[in-house]
């Protein structure tokens, strides 16, 4: 019989993941466009300071992990980077723009490390809390179910809101992600005195070993969110579809969540993730046959690839929380878990990075006038990815990552 303490344990664990995901999405998809066309800045210096701030971002994890793992994650932590996201948010949201660009340039950053300050303590904590390979799991599922639930539900609240009161909107969700981070507690400073620098992380071989495989699946997961919008326009000319694709794309990974970590429970992470990987392949690599007037196809597709993006997040994130326990009790209980997060959260931002960068210097060299042949946008947003996606496959084929999945029982 299950014990409801501990199915809480999971529950309040993951409840950060909703705000966090309701609050991320509309920032990354929407703000940018709003700022240059609304807010009066222009393409160019909009995309000339979102790339100095995220710049910033990636330099700061490492940084925060060091803090973290050194003097623990108080609730102070906690509150104080809900403070920076507040008040930064509030500001870009609710002040008229525009601003001088040294101000928003500084609004944005505070944003992005308040989000810094959250993100690697949360991300760390199953490393201190869970003492099993299934507690791993759990953790680990929980709080990808519910980032995909709070991506859903940035996605419904415009369709069923007034515009008028999505602004309002953003004070119920920054009072929940108060509340959800302060049920987080605080991890005291370890008792351990040894800190792991990451020199010894870094020149750990297993650690390099699940480094690349989650980087490149990282890349290969960001470039067709970076060319979506041009694929569903210019290839299946059907862009007013965006938010169904969208919506069944992220409810099938909600509802695919369940049959990850039965399928992990049987037969392991590593040889889940790796079944995933294919049937996402498999499945996008038919994307590349889509023309205009496909767009049913195309939402069938998004379902299918759906399903596998519980593999791709909870599983890997399962198998980094395993190898930072390892260390750590390879190293005489030395601390690790936070920097081991924000080496892994600092490679997923450069992969986001990385995408937009190739993907637009692909397509722009591909082209003569304004808008690139669809031949040049099926090729960066299907088979790029796909092509990444079966090199992870055989990259998570190594000797150094089996035996990583079966240590840290």
């Amino acid at each position: 019989m299950r014990n409801p303490s501990r199915s809480w344990q999971f529950i309040r664990y993951a409840l950060p993941g909703l705000p966090l995901a309701a609050l991320g999405l509309p920032f990354y998809l929407y703000a940018p466009l709003w700022l240059a066309e609304q807010g009066g800045y222009g393409y160019s210096i909009v995309g000339l300071v979102f790339f100095a701030a995220r710049m910033t971002d990636v330099l700061s994890d490492l940084p925060a992990g060091a803090w973290i793992d050194r003097y623990g994650s108080h609730r102070a932590l906690w509150i104080g980077a809900w403070l920076l996201i507040a008040s930064s948010a509030s500001a870009l949201v609710y002040l008229p723009h525009p601003w001088p660009l040294p101000l928003l340039a500084s609004g944005l950053i505070l944003l992005m490390l308040g989000w810094t300050g959250i993100t690697v303590p949360w991300l760390a904590l199953p490393v201190n809390i869970s003492f099993s390979a299934l507690d791993r799991l759990r953790y680990n599922s929980s709080r990808e179910a519910m980032l995909l639930l709070g991506t859903l539900l940035a996605m419904v609240l415009p369709a069923i809101l007034a515009p008028a009161i999505l602004p309002s909107f953003l004070v119920l969700l920054l009072a929940v992600l108060l509340l959800t981070v302060c049920l987080q507690g605080s991890q005291a400073a370890p008792a351990s005195t040894r800190v792991l620098s990451f020199r010894v992380l870094l020149t750990d071989q297993r650690t390099r070993s699940l480094a690349l495989p989650w980087f490149t699946n990282m890349l290969a997961n960001a470039i067709p969110g970076t060319v979506l919008i041009l694929f569903m326009r210019e290839v299946l000319h059907a862009e007013s579809e965006l938010g169904i694709v969208l919506i069944s794309y992220f409810l099938a990974g909600l509802l695919g969540v369940p049959f990850w970590y039965f399928l992990a429970r049987r037969v392991g992470n590593l040889l889940s993730w790796r079944i995933g990987l294919c049937s996402s392949a498999l499945l996008f690599s038919f994307a590349a046959l889509l023309g205009e007037g496909d767009v049913g196809w195309f939402i069938a597709i998004s379902i299918g690839t759906g399903l596998a993006l519980g593999a791709d997040q909870a599983l890997p994130s399962a198998m980094q929380t395993a190898l930072a326990q390892t260390l750590s009790k390879e190293q005489g209980g030395a601390v690790i878990g936070a920097r081991m997060f924000a080496l892994w959260s600092m490679l997923s931002k450069a992969a986001l990075g990385l995408a937009v960068g190739v993907s637009y210097l692909w397509l722009g060299s591909q082209t003569d006038g304004a808008v690139p042949p669809a031949w040049a946008i099926s090729a960066v947003y299907v088979v790029a990815p796909v092509a990444l996606k079966l090199l992870v496959f055989l990259m998570l084929g190594r000797r150094s990552i089996v035996t990583l999945e079966g240590g840290g029982q």
